[in-house]
């Protein structure tokens, strides 16, 4: 009997211990958080075959509101973070897509494009001033202007575009489950923002402590007010 009560005591050990946040490095703070979708009162229910009951809106996409989708959680200030990322042009059954659809990079990266498919596509990428043949097997890095949402689009397939966030400052992509973790954050006080293709932004403000980490549950939706209150802890 005590051999299984010990046992207990250090399995919820073990799981308290998985739930608490890491400790920041040292000279540094952390937030971390999670971002949830609120659905906008009054919107239609979704049919037992996937699409909304409602008429009006039978021909747009369902929204899932119990996973965020592709999301950024990010610093409005601060030194651009920079890094690469890359998107390549595919075939598929229907049409030539880019893959990934989304993709987030910090601002003053690069971007490496690289058309997979087995034909030549023209690619356009406004917010770096780019119009480019790419034939097949071609790739093409780009310097990414700026910050904020860009687009990137083919123009001789009508359907096929993709969207990068370039993040200003310290960024993350928010998990399938909802969750995010800005490590290493200088302390001091900051501009929160979250980041959703389909939702209006929000942001909230953090005070970040040394060698401490802070709580920022974020929501976003069309009811949701943008600047206002967050629960922090």
């Amino acid at each position: 009997m005590l051999r299984r009560a010990s046992l207990a005591a250090l399995i919820a050990a073990c799981l308290a211990c998985a739930g608490a946040p890491r400790a920041p490095a040292p000279g540094q703070g952390r937030v971390y958080g999670t971002l949830r979708l609120v659905p906008h009162a009054g919107a239609p229910k979704p049919a037992a075959h996937g699409a909304y009951s409602s008429q009006r809106m039978r021909d747009a996409d369902l929204v899932d509101y119990s996973t965020p989708g592709f999301a950024v959680v990010y610093l409005a200030e601060g030194t651009a973070p920079g890094g690469s990322a890359s998107l390549s042009i595919r075939d598929t059954r229907v049409e030539p897509r880019f893959e990934p659809g989304h993709l987030a990079l910090g601002a003053g990266g690069h971007l490496t494009i690289e058309n997979a498919s087995a034909r030549a596509h023209i690619l356009s990428y406004p917010a770096a001033k780019t119009v480019r043949r790419l034939a097949p097997g071609e790739r093409l890095d780009v310097p990414v202007p700026g910050d904020g949402e860009q687009g990137l689009y083919l123009l001789d397939v009508p359907d096929a575009a993709a969207t990068l966030f370039a993040a200003p400052g310290h960024f993350a992509v928010v998990s399938t489950s909802g969750g995010y973790e800005l490590d290493d954050v200088a302390p001091g006080s900051w501009a929160l923002r979250a980041w959703h293709p389909r939702f209006p932004p929000v942001s909230r403000h953090v005070d970040v402590v040394e060698g401490t980490s802070v709580r920022v549950d974020l929501e976003m939706g069309v009811d949701v007010d943008p600047e206002g209150p967050a629960r922090a802890n």
